[in-house]
């Protein structure tokens, strides 16, 4: 009798996802969104979709700006900081050799990995 794994469709948990899509649906609008924008975004019930942006704002992951529209975020943020700062191509190329790279180019240098490479 050991532990076994759920499938993928079963395993989920709706409220992460759900989560998930309104943080989507904010980081696809350049300027703050209201509760009401977001809910038919998702397809959330608005009183669904505002506890859930309760919590997130709770722990930092959304802010709540002008007249209750709501962005992304400071926490995502730095979380997205702990992710850069441990990429391999983050630490082959130091801070020297990617200034190095920069005055020979004269140009700012951007790196970039695909989202599957990481």
């Amino acid at each position: 009798m050991g532990y076994r794994m759920a499938d993928k469709a079963t395993s989920s948990i709706q409220v992460i996802a759900r989560a998930s899509r309104l943080l989507e649906a904010m980081a696809a609008c350049d300027e703050p969104v209201s509760l009401k924008t977001l809910a038919d975004a998702t397809g959330l019930h608005p009183s669904t979709a505002f506890r859930i942006l309760a919590s997130l704002l709770e722990h930092g992951f959304v802010e709540r700006g002008m007249v209750g529209h709501y962005r992304l975020g400071a926490r995502l943020l730095q979380l997205g900081n702990r992710v850069y700062s441990r990429l391999e191509l983050h630490h082959e190329t130091g801070p020297g050799e990617r200034l190095r790279d920069r005055e020979r180019a004269s140009k700012t240098v951007d790196l970039h990995g695909r989202d599957g490479d990481l």
